[in-house]
């Protein structure tokens, strides 16, 4: 260079090629994203300011402008991704506008925004009559139960319309009887599991420019479908002999699944007890016969169609002396591990089938104890109330009352008792329940009586 000034335009020229090189370093790595288009359609009659559609932004993504087409316009574009209405669009109706929306990233790339935007009468767009249905369908019921509520779920203002309903698939799905939408199960239900569902069905023309949206909020109801459980089979009573009548010796209780008030009553009737129906309480009405009752409860929900108990649940009410060591009070929580001695008890509590041997009993006795005939010389234990005994084969030494009271029949000899010297013999018991329950067993018991000097 010999310090010769160049003239402007070479300057100019010059200085052109160098910004173009450095415009193209910058952006060499730029791409231009694939185009994504949207489908809207607005009603004609629709002020300005209304916003037509709005764009999802991502991260670093910032608008430029609405590039420049025949109806732009109408229309612009906020920094946020809003594409609204800037003019009325009456000149426009019956016509689909596309719109175009320039955004750049951080780092250079640009994608287009294609957004379709069809323009009709506000009479003929789809619409629900109402923004949010409740429907009901009770639980229990089949697949394939449609739910109630959603007879005028159409949508209005097109006649080929598509639906499809979004949310709980795995539970409804949907059905078109005539062209109009219904909503079905696909499996049966369980209120107490869940007891409502939301769900959105959507309704679109068949270009798919159109869309409307409705709420459908599912309710289950309640099917009266679980039948009240005894938290136990047996409930155990240890009961002192003190007690006075119309006290309450105890209390069962039964679980309604459904929820449901659950009401008691006996199988049975009892003139020794009674139950309180709302509480489950059993109740001292009568002084007590014997040491042992037996009683069988029902329980049953207080509703429409009444649902029962599946199984009786059965109450052991034993009595005993104030001081007994048994004695626990109102409790049904007895350890009878800790009371070898009362497991039999519990045994023998236990339904006794048809032709059952009951234990056999050997007590031992004076000869003075049967010097007197028609003494009481032991009880047999009923095992229910009902229950009533009879000698079975004629003995010359006892009788068996009705209400199991052994009796001497003849006066006793020891020198006449034979070898063993002993009275053996056999009881009938028979079961009087007026349901007859149980039936008639025999050879139910074994007596035997020994006699000492």
């Amino acid at each position: 260079m010999d310090g010769t000034m160049l003239p402007r335009s070479v300057l100019i020229r010059r200085a052109a090629v160098a910004l173009v090189a450095a415009v193209a370093v910058v952006c060499v790595n730029a791409e231009v994203l694939p185009e994504i288009m949207y489908s809207v359609a607005v009603p004609h009659d629709v002020a300005p300011a209304h916003i037509v559609h709005k764009i999802k932004l991502k991260e670093g993504q910032v608008v430029n402008r609405l590039m420049d087409t025949q109806y732009s316009d109408y229309f612009a574009v906020l920094d946020n991704g809003e594409v609204m209405t800037v003019a009325k669009l009456v000149p426009l109706l019956g016509k689909t506008v596309t719109l175009r929306v320039a955004t750049t990233f951080e780092g250079g790339d640009s994608q287009v925004y294609v957004i379709r935007v069809a323009v009709k009468d506000h009479q003929t767009m789809l619409r629900f009559l109402k923004p949010e249905y409740d429907a009901t369908v009770y639980e229990s019921l089949p697949a394939g139960t449609e739910l109630q509520g959603l007879d005028e779920m159409e949508a209005m203002g097109e006649e080929d319309v598509k639906y499809e309903l979004l949310g709980g698939h795995s539970v409804f799905a949907l059905h078109h009887v005539g062209g109009i939408p219904t909503v079905v199960t696909r499996k049966s239900l369980d209120r107490e599991a869940q007891d409502m569902y939301k769900l959105t069905l959507r309704a679109h023309d068949k270009e798919g420019m159109d869309m409307a949206e409705a709420k459908i909020n599912v309710h289950i109801l309640d099917m009266n479908d679980h039948a009240p459980v005894f938290t136990q089979n047996m409930f155990y009573f240890f009961v002192p002999l003190n007690v006075t009548r119309f006290d309450k010796i105890g209390r069962v209780t039964a679980h309604d699944g459904d929820g449901d008030v659950v009401v008691y009553r006996l199988a049975y009737p009892s003139n020794t007890f009674t139950i309180v129906p709302q509480t489950g309480e059993i109740m001292l009405i009568e002084p007590p016969e014997t040491m042992v009752y037996e009683l069988e409860l029902e329980a049953f929900d207080k509703r429409k169609p009444t649902l029962y108990s599946d199984t009786l649940a059965k109450a052991h009410i034993e009595f005993r002396y104030p001081g007994d060591s048994l004695f626990t009070g109102e409790t049904n929580d007895v350890d009878y591990d800790l009371y070898p001695e009362h497991a039999l008890s519990k045994r023998s509590a236990t339904r006794v089938k048809r032709g059952q041997l009951r234990h056999t009993k050997e007590l031992v006795f004076s000869e003075a104890d049967g010097a007197v005939e028609g003494k009481v010389v032991f009880q047999l234990e009923k095992e229910i109330q009902w229950e009533t005994f009879k000698i079975r084969d004629d003995n010359p030494w006892v009788e068996v009352d009705a209400n199991g009271a052994v009796r001497v029949k003849k006066k006793w000899d020891y020198e006449e008792l034979g070898p063993e010297k002993t009275i053996d013999f056999w009881v009938t018991i028979t079961n009087n329940d007026r349901n007859e329950r149980y039936g008639k067993w025999q050879a139910a018991t074994k007596g035997q009586i020994g006699q000492s000097e």
